[in-house]
């Protein structure tokens, strides 16, 4: 008990050491307030759109004239939501720069998805910090600091043989000062975790065990490498300078490297090209013959082929049967996008495995339900929405129903799908055995370091 009283005492003696462990808290602390104020931005945004909606479906229901079917049509634009739990206040992803609460009216869907600003530059939080940025990029930095140079320091001391010497080994001091210093990273991780949760009303559930495993496992990988290099018995300046590159490798370098090769390899341009010929494809369509395009349509919605056909005035039912043509063209490319996507998430995933920094961070963004499947689940619900609001209204441009207050209160609402946690065990139980077979290659190498 007395060694580990001065144990203690020696970790929280140095400056170093103290102004490390406090600037972590700190950071920890803002990017949970931070994490947080984003969030409720976004679920703020998220209601405001789904009140000013509803206050204009009730000042349309309540004028004596209700407009026309083609007008309303072309000004009605329902909100829609990207579901996001509290995780993503931690954990940000792809919620940071995609839009969270896209409006859907029943014009061209391609138009309305890709022909906007993704983020506004002026509002954007500065440095986008969050939790998972913390964790991923600053904790190894934390281990590192106050481990790698252990023995180097004892042997600059001088006091390094006189502890091989004594009957309890110098393995089993350094073992415990490493012991010490894990559990004290440990639990400020383990603190600003239950501050989340208390800050953001996250449950103490299997998902919160689950995230709290994942960072143990991750701070134990550098636990393991601080421990290999303290092994090899070289100066603290040696020993400083490889741990920090190692993490720049890690962290940096080949994740650069991973995101470089798949943006070479994944067209990134996609969404533009389509934006472009869909827009193309709507314009074009006001100099060719309406009746053949609205023929063409009816092909693809066979339900509403008993309409009149057009006379020489503009009919909304050609305006809408071109925009959906427009989307129609794009249709092919659209799908091969969202195919190009899925692959190249794959290909990530897989690649991921070369850097446990990325690695852990797409864990925990999928954790979060913000990471790029994510947004094509949203963007896919999105799809599905916006073809009941086109045959909301085909019903009354096509059959020339008038629309009545019941049919405005009818109008189709989005259900957002309540995301499901993925709790990966295999993949945490393979990662910590992978680790726990570093940690144990890094100790008997420690333990068979000799006195200078």
């Amino acid at each position: 008990m007395q060694l580990f009283k001065l144990e203690c005492k020696r970790l929280f003696a140095g400056f170093i050491n103290k102004i490390v462990l406090i600037l972590f808290v700190v950071a920890g602390l803002f990017a949970i307030y931070q994490g947080a104020q984003g969030y409720k931005s976004i679920r703020v945004d998220q209601y405001k759109s789904q009140v000013v909606f509803q206050k204009e479906r009730e000042h349309v229901s309540q004028r004596e004239n209700l407009p026309e079917a083609g007008s309303l049509a072309y000004y009605a634009s329902s909100p829609t939501q990207w579901q996001l739990g509290p995780w993503a206040a931690l954990f940000v992803g792809e919620s940071r720069t995609a839009m969270t609460a896209l409006k859907v009216s029943a014009l061209s869907l391609q138009s309305q998805i890709y022909n906007r600003e993704f983020i506004n530059p002026t509002q954007q939080r500065a440095g986008g910090l969050d939790l998972g940025f913390v964790l991923v990029y600053l904790l190894p930095l934390v281990i590192g600091i106050l481990t790698v140079t252990l023995i180097s320091d004892e042997q600059h001391a001088g006091r390094w043989r006189m502890l091989n010497a004594l009957p309890k080994s110098a393995f089993s001091l350094i073992l415990k000062q490493l012991l010490l210093r894990f559990a004290v990273i440990w639990g400020l991780v383990a603190g600003l975790l239950l501050t989340a949760a208390w800050a953001l009303a996250i449950k103490l559930d299997a998902l919160f065990a689950f995230v709290l495993i994942a960072c143990t496992v991750y701070m134990l990988f550098w636990f393991a490498l601080a421990a290999w290099l303290m092994s090899l018995g070289k100066s603290s300046v040696f020993n400083s300078l490889a741990f920090l590159s190692s993490w720049v490798l890690l962290a940096i370098l080949i994740p650069g490297a991973i995101h470089l090769f798949l943006s070479q390899q994944f067209n990134s341009n996609t969404p533009l090209q389509i934006t472009l010929q869909q827009r193309m494809t709507m314009n074009d369509g006001w100099d060719k013959d309406k009746q053949a395009a609205l023929d063409a349509f009816l092909k693809h919605e066979p339900t509403w082929q008993n309409t009149a056909p057009l006379g020489e005035a503009f009919d909304w039912k050609w305006y809408f049967a071109q925009q959906h043509l427009s989307d129609i063209a794009v249709e092919q490319a659209w799908q091969s996008y969202l195919q190009n996507l899925d692959a190249r998430q794959t290909s990530l995933n897989n690649l991921s495995k070369l850097s446990p920094t990325l690695f852990f961070q797409l864990k925990l963004n999928q954790l979060a339900n913000t990471a790029e499947q994510d947004r094509q689940s949203y963007l896919k619900e999105v799809a599905q929405y916006h073809q009941q609001v086109r045959h909301y209204f085909y019903d009354f441009l096509f059959f020339a129903k008038p629309i009545s207050k019941i049919d405005i209160e009818n109008f189709p609402l989005f259900q957002a799908k309540q995301p499901a946690a993925k709790i990966e065990l295999v993949a945490l139980f393979s990662s910590a055995l992978l680790v726990l077979f570093v940690a144990a290659l890094a100790l008997f190498r420690l333990r068979r370091v000799s006195p200078v």
